[in-house]
């Protein structure tokens, strides 16, 4: 059975995030959580107690992100791309572009996977002179290779495998600096 190739666009609705006017402020009594693109250049995860909470007080109702969306970096370099997975409610800004898969047999976890690819970022056309950025047309037109959901499985948790093992190493590096910052401490000392 081969692959199928469908278009970004085919498989889920695409928005952009929220635009706010001024800066900011971080409100402890806040209703709300703010995803803004300093939350996610690190890292591909919503770290949910690292975001701002504001009031909020517009006229219409936040568009919150809801389970399963996925949020694309819109300007830079990189446009990382991060699965939202949670219960509060957050609002991502106008840096960012909202993936909603709507197609039943895609998986969320597959297509931000695929987003994230290098070859799914050089793929993104970027526009501008000093800040790159994507349109959402260009998301849109991504080309999504759509296997089986059985083999979309398979590699999601493939690419879990692959992350524990990549945090593994990070520990395993920062006990060997450890260490060795320990032993060249002790033979100072002799």
């Amino acid at each position: 059975m081969h692959t199928q190739i469908t278009k970004l666009g085919e498989l889920a609705d695409v928005r952009t995030g929220h635009t706010f006017r001024g800066a900011l402020e971080h409100d402890p009594a806040g209703d709300v959580r703010i995803l803004q693109i300093k939350d996610l250049r690190q890292c591909a995860e919503i770290d949910h107690g690292s975001l701002i909470a504001i009031s909020w007080e517009a006229r219409t109702a936040p568009h919150l992100l809801e389970q399963g969306d996925i949020v694309v970096i819109a300007r830079g370099e990189s446009n990382t791309a991060a699965l939202y997975k949670g219960e509060l409610p957050i609002v991502a800004t106008s840096q960012f572009f909202i993936v909603s898969p709507r197609q039943p047999g895609v998986l969320p976890e597959y297509l931000c996977w695929i987003i994230n690819l290098p070859q799914s970022q050089r793929r993104l056309e970027r526009s501008g002179s000093s800040i790159q950025a994507i349109s959402k047309p260009a998301l849109m037109d991504l080309l999504i290779p759509l296997p089986s959901l059985e083999a979309q499985h398979k590699l999601i948790a493939l690419q879990r495998l692959w992350g524990e093992e990549d945090q593994l190493i990070a520990r395993l590096q920062t006990n060997r600096q450890q260490m060795l910052q320990g032993i060249y401490q002790q033979l100072i000392k002799e």
